[in-house]
């Protein structure tokens, strides 16, 4: 594991920008305030697929139209979590370059409703339009020719996961001949902030990045924050991405997202700020497009700064630093294998632990089907989705009990008739520990940045004393806890969320498909052997139907055997 930690260390290197075009920006910061102002004041509530939402559509083509603009409409249906099916249009813009490679500049049009002032993106679509104005042809003069086709696109349902986003680079030829994107998101008064988590282990280019922060400090005087060390390791291991350059970096498309945090009491709008990202954005836009070379790459990186750590390295330490567990693992069940523990009971009580984790795993997707849960779309949930802001107390009650049922049902065959020999107790901790390796080595094939969650409680569990006080095997065990805790709170202060909250979101992520069902099926068995050991921890665990072999028939074959 040292090498490599040391080849992580060493991998941080700077990373620097491309340089800035001799030509300054023409952004004009009182047209866009205008352009916004009265985008906004005419159509305050622009949810996806209602009037509103079609009226900003046309007002939209129309405005960049009125530039000199000439743009086509891409309409289809989606199945919107919170909205049901409905109908989605995004409104794409090309101004022709010397070249047939591409740059893409997106800003969503829609959002959530007067009430819901996050995801409001007035500012975004002036700021598109404002920038196409300055390559719209000329009355007196040549036309500007940018070296690089540049494509301007407005999308719907931006502050609904993203799905514009994700139709464009999905289908549109435009995309697949991008160098590079830029996503416009609330260009607030608060501080700048660059977004750049993806929806798989992605990032974008380190230069892209680099050059974006430069630009935006040269503008503004205040270099953009990025997500801090461990909010990119949860947005890598999970993988998780708000905004809407995670559906970008998804396919393979470099792109990153300039934002602003707005703090409460901010105005929703001033000129100055406007005018300074709107230059930004436009001075990087001449940096990309008087680049030259291929596309811009995505490979997984750790950002510090001016400076980036190569993802592959971070990936390889994670990796290795379940090595010893696995080695320590194997070596308990040799040592357990030749005192001949009874491993065969311990495993059916890991089973039961296992079938109802399952149970529980089928109950919140039926609670999808049902309605309690939210479903549609494959794209990640605003954090002012219905099941948070009014959240399901009843459906959510009724599956809680339903899993409780599942538990009492099997309970009796794991309640200890008598205190369990240390033999035995020893056999379950093997056999649980096991199990967790196997979440591990599954994670490392799959979601090796996942690994940061589980690292505590390998090790943490692994020391886990099965004899001696309470309070200092309740105290190692909850240590195990760590990982998983520490990711929802941080999950849950990047969208304004509690810890319980951020839970009831994760799993809203699982049933609208954003996260895979390998990611559950892992997540099941992790706390499938947590039980395992809270049960050794708290001196409640007992073989499988006290030991007896062969056991009598359980809960299952019995009900089996009436069915017959």
């Amino acid at each position: 594991m040292v090498p490599a930690l040391l080849a992580f260390l060493f991998s941080i290197t700077t990373t620097g920008a491309l340089p800035r075009s001799s030509l300054d920006p023409i952004f004009d910061a009182e047209s866009a305030a205008e352009y916004a102002g009265t985008f906004a004041t005419l159509y305050p509530s622009r949810v996806p697929g209602s009037e509103g939402a079609a009226e900003a559509a046309r007002w939209y083509r129309e405005t960049i139209a009125g530039v000199g603009l000439s743009a086509e409409e891409d309409t289809w249906t989606e199945d919107l979590a919170d909205l049901g099916s409905v109908e989605l249009t995004n409104v794409v813009t090309v101004i022709p370059g010397q070249s047939e490679e591409t740059i893409v500049v997106v800003a969503h049009r829609d959002n959530a409703g007067v009430e819901e002032p996050l995801g409001e993106n007035a500012t975004g679509t002036a700021a598109l339009i404002e920038l196409g104005r300055g390559f719209a042809p000329q009355e007196i003069g040549p036309d500007p020719l940018p070296q690089h086709t540049l494509v301007l696109v407005s999308t719907d349902a931006g502050a609904y996961g993203g799905a514009g986003a994700a139709r464009f680079v999905a289908e549109s030829p435009l995309a697949e001949r991008a160098i590079a994107a830029v996503v416009l998101d609330d260009l607030g008064p608060g501080p700048p902030r660059l977004a750049i988590a993806g929806d798989s282990p992605s990032s974008p280019a380190r230069t892209l990045v680099r050059t974006a922060s430069v630009r935006v400090a040269e503008e503004v005087g205040v270099t953009p924050t990025l997500p801090s060390i461990p909010t990119q390791l949860v947005d890598l291991g999970v993988p998780f991405a708000l905004d809407e350059q995670g559906r970008l970096l998804a396919r393979g498309l470099s792109a990153v997202t300039l934002t602003t945090d707005r703090a409460p009491g901010d105005p929703a709008l001033t000129a100055a700020r406007l005018g300074q990202l709107g230059r930004a954005t436009e001075a990087l836009l001449s940096s990309l497009d008087t680049s030259v070379g291929a596309g811009f790459r995505t490979p997984d990186s750790i950002f510090f700064a001016d400076r980036a750590a190569s993802g592959w390295t971070a990936r390889l330490t994670l990796v290795l630093a379940i090595v010893p567990f696995a080695l320590g693992v194997v070596d308990l069940a040799v040592r357990g294998r030749r005192r001949r523990l009874p491993f065969a009971a311990a495993f059916r009580a890991q089973r039961a632990r296992l079938g109802v984790c399952v149970f529980a795993g089928l109950l919140v997707w039926l609670g999808g089907l049902a309605g309690v849960l939210p479903t549609g779309a494959p794209l990640p949930l605003p954090p002012y989705a219905e099941v948070l802001d009014d959240p399901p107390v009843f459906g959510v009650l009724a599956l809680v009990a339903a899993i409780v049922l599942g538990w009492l049902w099997t309970r009796p065959r794991l309640v200890p008739a008598f205190p369990a020999s240390p033999e035995e107790r020893l056999a379950g901790f093997v056999v649980a520990l096991g199990l967790v390796g196997l979440v591990a080595i599954g994670l490392a094939l799959t979601q090796p940045y996942a690994l940061a969650f589980i690292l505590p409680s390998l090790y943490a569990w692994l020391s886990l004393p099965l004899d001696g006080r309470l309070g200092a095997r309740v105290c190692v065990y909850a240590l195990g806890l760590a990982g998983p805790l520490l990711g929802l709170v941080l999950l849950g202060n990047q969208l304004g969320l509690s810890p319980l909250e951020a839970a009831l979101y994760v799993v809203g992520l699982l049933t609208v498909g954003y996260l895979p069902v390998a990611s559950a099926v892992l997540g099941l068995g992790w706390i499938a052997a947590g039980t395992q050991l809270a049960a050794l921890a708290s001196g409640r665990y007992a073989p499988y139907a006290g030991g007896l072999e062969p056991p009598p028939p359980g809960p299952l074959r019995r009900l089996l055997a009436r069915a017959r």
